[in-house]
């Protein structure tokens, strides 16, 4: 029965505590004030401790503990040695050993760009917008996916047109990239309008706790 009570108390304060700095982040519809500020801050703070955590949890002590004690892994001292260099970067005399790490970092990633299992999957992207100009249905013409190809084929080369600088866009070539940068226009705003509805739907699900779970309202 004590650890229900404590359990139930528990999960009342955290509510509350949710609910309110949820307020002060909405404040900020109002207009910036201290409150949104407090909210803001313990966000980033709590987030960045969390952030050191779980690396701490997920990556470094299993690294330690498994691998390099038990394992007798000691190779993996190195990349640890590594990533700790980063932090000379706040002292000044010795802020040429945190261009270490960051270079082996930037190299390996553009290496990881420009390795097989990336670059395949730009051909498989290439692949897929080679749609057919005639599209058959159980034997059927089908006219609408045939149409609807014509036009996302005609968008493709349109929009390869727009990247071509060296090119003066006049005439055929001015049309198309006309018709490319209308394409582009349609998937940045499909793309937005996605970002939109997945906001409303996290917005919808923070005014469900605070009418459900924190006030009891519904």
């Amino acid at each position: 029965m004590g650890n229900e009570l404590f359990f139930f108390m528990t999960e009342d304060v955290s509510n509350w505590i949710a609910g309110i700095f949820t307020l002060f982040m909405f404040s900020l519809l109002y207009k910036e004030n201290p409150f949104y500020r407090l909210a803001e801050h313990v966000y980033v703070g709590t987030s960045a401790a969390h952030g050191v955590i779980a690396a701490w949890n997920n990556n470094l002590k299993p690294r330690i503990t498994n691998d390099i004690a038990q394992q007798g892994e000691w190779w993996m001292l190195l990349p640890i040695v590594m990533g700790l260099l980063i932090y000379f970067n706040v002292y000044r005399p010795y802020a040429w050993l945190a261009r270490m790490p960051m270079a082996y970092w930037i190299g390996y990633n553009a290496a990881i760009g420009l390795s097989v299992r990336t670059v395949i999957p730009w051909f498989v992207d290439a692949m897929a917008s080679m749609k057919p100009l005639v599209v058959f249905t159980n034997g059927a013409f089908n006219a609408f996916d045939s149409f609807s190809n014509l036009c996302f084929i005609i968008s493709i080369l349109g929009t390869i047109v727009v990247f071509f600088f060296t090119i003066e866009h006049t005439g055929v070539l001015g049309t198309a990239s006309k018709i490319g940068r209308y394409g582009i226009m349609l998937g940045l705003g499909a793309s937005f309008g996605n970002t939109v509805s997945s906001r409303i739907s996290l917005l919808i699900g923070r005014f469900e706790f605070l009418l459900r779970d924190w006030l009891k309202l519904i």
